[in-house]
């Protein structure tokens, strides 16, 4: 039906299906396949009496989310929709109903793999669950190697009832489960497998029938998703439960050569007579992304003489009435002329609307909140009683207005649906006029961002009344106008050198975005003045998310972003409070190769091609959605595309600077970000790109974004770029409580990059110089008006300041210290000049106004880590602080931690048995800084820890989880020092088996160590099914204990979908992995450091220097002052086996 995936069954299974052409034209007026309009898939057919039934998906909403649904039918050409009150879960998969005993039994399937059931007195309802307490008629792995889904019954000619089910069939001892049901339809006899050694390649959607004494098995093959998808069969004249054998001709029904029939698949068997009909879903022409616009077909099964299937040849045209036509009217409308408001493309014209054609739809140009219109020339004037609209979507409603009129110019109403809120199909409207032109308004969608769109209208002049029945599912919209630019964020308006607390919206939403912690601070940065976020800081919309950017809605998202380096999560913007499919909106400048440009969870995430060229330039990005395409432009250039339908759910607020859950944060700078609840055209993107106001500071210098040391040449932020280089070798180090460049007498600076100042312009500087400025820190201001000078010292005017002038394009005579100098291209105003030395004034001050002091004394949890943190400063202050760490050997300084958001610090690659010294010191975001505190020894004897060091041979380990009931582990290999874990079929998500586990019970802090040496496929750099290994930190439960549920920590090497190392953090069923997309690429040395209640998960390319993974470190309370098994592990999440090896594993805890 679907794949099932926690994250795990994910594999490819490619035969080279035959391809014939499809038989017909899919936009030929009159053609019956699809016989249904609409989305729907994995069609059950039934004939109870003299009514046909479909029950299938509810497709095309993102995931198969209902509503319960049932087409019926007298003729197999005319169908009703209607609804059922049963089930009413989040999803609803495969149906399929049997009668038995009198009483109809319905069965359908849910992602978690397990099969449902109800019963009732009629094929459409009232249902009552099989279950009071809603279990599963058929759970997971019911059947051993069979994975359970797409439930189907077959009633043999005894009148004995089975069903056969399963779902990734595809591994080694695999198959498609069977059983024959007892007469409560809720319980089996007996159970078997049909491996898929038999029917080979069997992937799900099982149906079984017979005729003339063989059991045919019929099932599909490949991805529903794609052209893989197709049908074959294995055939039995034993049983319905064993002899089965695989069949010629197969596959029997695959994607066409011109791939009009695309991935055909999930099929039932409907019998008249002698003649045989497989009912069938495909993807919609065109075809849209994802693959879950599916759409249900019927063609002719034939056999030969030895009861073989032949190739099924897949048709347009269908196989068109099975009974007497119910509605044999003339349809008015077809192929009349017909106009319309616009259309989207050449695939969705105005005349598909009138073709009688399941398979070709009208779509108006956008899906904006405005009206859409169709208009339909009859030819004549003639009796209208009846019009029959077939609307794209069964399960949603559709407000609309169906006028007529005699000259195309004066209209009068037949039937006014402008506030209806009924939901089916066909829509039917009743009168009695005579008319030559019929027009339908579509005024209004129930779901949010939906196109206006229209498969078939139908108009007759006779026949009688048609039955519309009542709606079971029902939701009231609401309503929304579009308002254009929502947001318009622009960091020109801020002041350089503040930190933004709010952040002013000038688009039509108003308001502002605020911080409720640590603000990020204005800037300049590569040439733009821009907010930067530091990875720590996010804002939040004081206005809230309009419906006008839920659902399928269109937008634009615009901005400008600076990142040096790009991580591979790096959200920017956020409107949607939910994760599950399609439901997402978070917008980001990341490299990730899923979702690095837009994430909308599922596969409608969108990336940037070539993503590390972003890297260490300004870029201008514009995300468009216009409802059916997704398009990233960058530089105005379109970069990547994909077809998809969304289904936002908005937050409450927009958040700038994370995602919404505030899991992942950006790291960069903004310039501007726009929202608009529209799509912008591209010339409007590439205006976007190219009409951008220049810079007016020519330089811009920051001695706070220095290193230490010695000045080799001092990066220019401002728009002339480049960077400067002095005549002499001044110094970064700290002056009098700034960070600060100290320059030699008569020091210039030499700008690589041509500067051509022309006419007006100011110099702007924080100086520090002992004999020129009174031993004090002095804002200096020069401005050149053409001849004119004009000087100012902390914004009073003055003379004679010899220091600081322009001279092509260097700036002499510097001395002293230098904290920040800017050049402008114009002449400062006196206000502005106000205006700076006040920013000036305001910043400057002691980042901190206490002693300082460590909050914890620096100490080695290891022989060659020392762990330390300062006392958090940043709590109290109302900037952003930075702390710097440095370790003296003899006093002298030896090694620096950088400047470091948070005040905690670990010193790696230490030497045992040796005596450190540590001091810190604080600065913020205006480069102020503390001196050093006071110096803290710390030691790192070998005498204070207690060492468990492995080379498996020896008896560390307390305990072993491999083999047993719930457990299940190949081979455990100890060899010259490695020991190797393999196992398939194994599990460490909450699922059994369990995968092999050695570990030791561990109380209190402690330090794991682990060199993974070696994992299925690195040989080859080819990823071996879904091999995962690595550390482990878990709290004891007995096994398979359904009163408990796994509460662990894993730092692992997991290869597969360039995951590389990664992070698992699970605890009562709520289960969070992060991964840093290193693919083969990954760590190899894993370390998990439990400090009290928090647990640090890191990894190394050295075993010296360790980096922690995202999510790290992770607070976990429900372990409090218990015991935890530590040790390795491995596990295939799948049925494909995999090993991993681990070497020098090392668990160290303090005495």
């Amino acid at each position: 039906m679907r794949f099932i995936s926690s994250f795990l069954l994910f594999s490819c299974c490619f035969l080279t299906p035959y391809c014939l052409l499809a038989q017909g034209n899919y936009q030929s007026p009159g053609n019956t396949n699809p016989i249904i309009p609409g989305y729907f898939a994995d069609p059950t057919i039934k004939k109870f009496g003299d009514t046909y039934y479909i029950y299938a998906t509810t497709d095309g909403n993102g995931g198969g989310l209902g509503p319960s649904q049932v087409w019926t039918s007298k003729d197999f050409v005319n169908w009703t929709m209607q609804d059922m009150n049963w089930p009413t879960t989040h999803n609803y998969w495969a149906p399929d109903v049997a009668f038995n005993n009198g009483k109809y039994y319905l069965y359908y399937c849910q992602p978690t793999v397990e099969v449902y059931g109800a019963s009732s007195d009629t094929p459409v309802g009232p249902w009552t669950p099989l279950f009071a307490d809603g279990k599963a008629v058929v759970p997971n792995y019911l059947v051993p190697k069979v994975i359970t889904l797409d439930g189907q019954t077959f009633k043999d000619d005894d009148g004995k009832y089975y069903m056969t089910w399963g779902t990734w069939g595809i591994y080694p001892g695999f198959g498609c489960g069977v059983g024959l049901l007892n007469a409560d339809m809720r319980s089996f006899s007996k159970t078997a497998q049909i491996p898929n050694t038999l029917a080979k390649d069997f992937f799900e959607g099982s149906f079984l029938f017979k005729r003339k004494g063989i059991y045919y098995l019929m099932y599909s093959s490949g991805f529903c998703e794609n052209e893989t998808y197709r049908v074959q069969y294995a055939m039995s004249k034993t049983g319905p439960m064993e002899g089965f054998t695989y069949g010629k001709n197969n596959p029997i029904l695959a994607t066409s050569a011109d791939g009009t029939v695309h991935g055909p698949g999930h099929n039932s068997v409907l019998q008249i007579g002698d003649d045989y009909y497989i009912i069938y879903h495909r993807h919609n022409n065109p075809h849209s992304g994802g693959g879950y616009n599916r759409q249900v077909c019927a063609d002719k099964l034939v056999f030969d003489t030895e009861g073989n299937i032949e190739k099924v040849i897949p048709t347009h045209t269908g196989v068109g009435f099975l009974s007497k036509n119910t509605n044999p009217y003339p349809n008015l409308a077809y192929v009349k002329k017909v106009t319309a408001s616009s259309y989207y493309s050449a695939d969705y014209k105005p005349e598909f609307a009138v073709d009688d054609n399941n398979g070709t739809l009208w779509k108006p140009k956008d899906n904006s909140a405005k009206a859409a219109w169709l208009q339909v020339d009859l030819g004549k004037l003639t009796p209208v009683k009846r019009v029959l609209t077939q609307f794209e979507y069964a399960t949603w409603y559709y407000q609309y207005l169906i006028e007529y009129s005699a000259d195309g110019k004066l209209w009068k109403v037949f039937s006014d649906k402008r506030n209806n809120h009924w939901h089916g199909s066909p829509a039917v409207d009743e009168g009695d006029v005579k008319a030559r032109y019929i027009k339908l308004t579509i005024t209004n969608t129930e779901y949010p961002g939906l196109y206006k769109a229209v498969w078939n209208l139908k108009v007759f002049g006779d026949g009688p009344a048609h039955v519309v029945p009542p709606n079971l599912h029902q939701q009231i919209a609401e309503k929304y106008t579009q308002k254009g630019l929502l947001i318009n964020l622009d960091a020109a308006n801020l002041q350089a050198g503040t930190a933004v607390k709010g952040w002013k919206n000038t688009g039509t939403l108003g308001g502002t975005f605020k911080t409720n912690g640590k603000a990020p601070v204005a800037d300049f940065i590569a040439g733009k003045k821009a907010l930067i976020f530091t990875g720590r800081e996010s804002l939040a919309s004081s206005f809230n998310v309009p419906l006008s950017l839920a659902g399928n809605n269109s937008y634009t998202v615009s901005f400008w972003a600076y990142a040096p380096q790009l991580k591979d999560d790096n959200p920017l913007l956020a409107w949607s409070n939910d994760n599950d499919q399609l439901t997402a909106a978070t917008f980001g400048y990341g490299t990730n190769r899923d979702f690095g440009a837009a994430q909308h969870s599922g596969f409608a995430d969108i990336p940037y091609t070539h993503s590390a060229q972003l890297a260490g330039k300004w870029h201008h990005v514009a995300v468009t959605f216009d409802g059916t395409f997704e398009k990233v432009y960058v530089d105005g250039t379109l970069n990547n595309q994909e077809n998809k339908m969304l289904f936002v759910r908005r937050a409450a607020n927009f958040v700038l600077g994370s995602d919404n859950d505030g899991q992942s944060h950006f790291s960069g700078a903004i310039a501007s970000l726009q929202v608009y609840d529209r799509q912008l055209a591209e010339p409007a993107i590439k205006a976007l790109y190219t009409n951008v106001k220049p810079s007016r500071i020519a330089i811009y210098l920051d001695a706070a974004k220095l290193s230490y040391g010695k000045l080799q040449s001092w990066a220019n932020e401002g728009d002339a770029g480049g960077s400067l280089k002095a005549n002499t070798e001044p110094i970064v180090q700290d002056v009098a409580g700034r960070i600060s460049v100290k320059f030699p007498e008569k020091t210039s600076l030499t700008l690589s990059e041509p500067l051509a100042l022309k006419g007006n312009y100011s110099i702007v500087a924080s100086i520090f110089n002992a004999k020129s400025t009174a031993g004090k820190w002095h804002l200096i201001i020069k401005t050149y008006n053409g001849n004119t000078t004009t000087e100012f010292i902390d914004g009073i005017p003055s003379s004679n300041i010899d220091a600081i002038n322009m001279t092509g394009n260097a700036i002499e005579g510097l001395s002293g210290a230098i904290a920040g100098l800017s050049v402008y291209k114009y002449l400062l105003s006196n206000e502005e000049i106000k205006t700076l030395n006040k920013v000036w004034q305001d910043n400057l001050h002691l980042p901190v106004d206490s002693a300082l002091y460590f909050k914890q004394s620096p100490k080695a949890v290891t022989p060659s880590m020392v762990r330390m943190e300062a006392a958090d400063y940043a709590k109290s202050s109302n900037n952003s602080l930075q702390y710097n760490f440095t370790r003296l050997v003899n006093n002298t300084p030896v090694k620096q931690s950088g400047w470091v958001d948070e005040p905690y610090y670990i010193d790696y690659g230490l030497s045992a048995d040796q005596q450190y010294s540590y001091v810190f010191k604080v600065r913020d975001n205006a480069g102020n800084v503390t001196g050093d505190s006071k110096a803290v020894n710390a030691s790192t004897a070998s005498s204070l820890f207690t060492v468990y060091a492995d080379d498996f041979n020896g008896t560390t380990w307390d305990g072993f989880i491999g083999r047993g009931d719930k457990q299940s582990a190949q081979h455990t290999i100890v060899k010259t020092d490695t020991l190797t874990l393999e196992s398939d079929n194994t599990y460490w998500d909450g699922s059994q088996p369990y995968g092999p586990f050695i570990y030791k019970n561990v109380s209190g802090n402690f330090v794991a160590e682990v060199e993974v040496s070696n994992v299925s496929g690195l040989a080859e750099k080819k990823v071996a099914g879904n091999n995962d290994a690595g550390l482990m930190v878990r709290l004891a439960n007995n096994l398979g204990d359904s009163t408990h549920t796994e509460q662990l920590l894993q730092n692992s090497v997991f290869p597969a979908w360039n995951v590389g190392n990664m992070f698992t953090n699970f605890a009562y069923g709520d289960r969070r992995q992060t991964n840093i997309q290193t693919a083969w690429n990954y760590n190899k040395y894993l370390q998990i450091q439990r400090e009290g209640n928090w647990f640090y998960i890191r990894t190394s390319s050295d075993n010296i220097n360790w980096v922690n993974l995202p999510g790290s470190p992770a607070l976990r309370m429900d372990l409090d002052k218990k015991a935890v098994q530590v040790g390795l592990y491995q596990c295939t999440y799948g049925p494909k086996g995999g090993f991993a090896s681990f070497a020098d594993f090392r668990l160290i805890q303090g005495k």
